[in-house]
């Protein structure tokens, strides 16, 4: 792989993502999370999911939005959403009034598994306050070629700089050594009832 078809190649800067981005970072991140166990636990119609994944992001997106903690890559190849510190919960009123969409993406029977299954991930998250990454994802075509980093260490470089531990859950085994080296370590592990197991992971407050 020649050093121009790296982020660090490119000179690839990552920004804080806005709505006009929310229909590209969506399409990336529905791309990145094809294969992923908890995406396919959630959403288990093959079929159905490609279509479904990107309206999936794109609500989660429009849930952060106020934030403004979600950073995009130059050129959409990477996308990371955060949680700023003790907002990590999606309050009840918000799936209320997104309750249209939501059950558009999930059905009945599937929005009544997701409860479930995110009632298992939040009685295991941590209540310190802290940065939580809730989705990082690189477009299939652009892995390994440290767009991912690129998008993960804006919001690394807030949570230093403010002195604050930094928390999310790996859904992949394989993708705990890339975690590692940004500082998370895994703190256990969630087992979801009849589905896939996530690996809880924790980067302590640098000084």
């Amino acid at each position: 792989m020649g050093e121009a078809a790296t982020a660090r190649g490119a000179g690839t800067g990552a920004r804080a993502a806005t709505w006009a981005d929310a229909e590209a970072l969506s399409a990336t991140l529905a791309r990145a999370f094809h294969d992923d166990p908890l995406m396919c636990f959630l959403l288990q119609d093959a079929a159905t999911r490609p279509a479904k994944m990107p309206r999936l992001f794109r609500l989660l997106f429009k849930l952060g939005l106020p934030y403004g903690a979600c950073d995009v890559t130059d050129g959409y190849e990477a996308a990371a959403m955060w949680r700023p510190p003790n907002q990590w919960e999606i309050p009840w009123w918000q799936y209320v009034v997104n309750g249209g969409e939501f059950l558009g993406i999930f059905g009945w029977a599937g929005a009544r598994q997701v409860t479930a299954t995110m009632d298992v991930v939040e009685k295991n998250h941590p209540h310190e306050p802290h940065w939580y990454l809730q989705a990082i994802g690189t477009d299939t075509q652009k892995q390994g070629k440290g767009y991912g980093g690129v998008a993960i260490r804006r919001g690394l470089a807030k949570a230093d700089a403010a002195h604050m531990p930094a928390y999310l859950e790996s859904s992949k085994e394989t993708n705990i050594p890339i975690y590692q080296s940004f500082g998370f370590e895994v703190t256990g592990e969630i087992k979801i009832p009849d589905g896939p197991t996530l690996w809880p992971m924790w980067r302590k407050a640098r000084a």
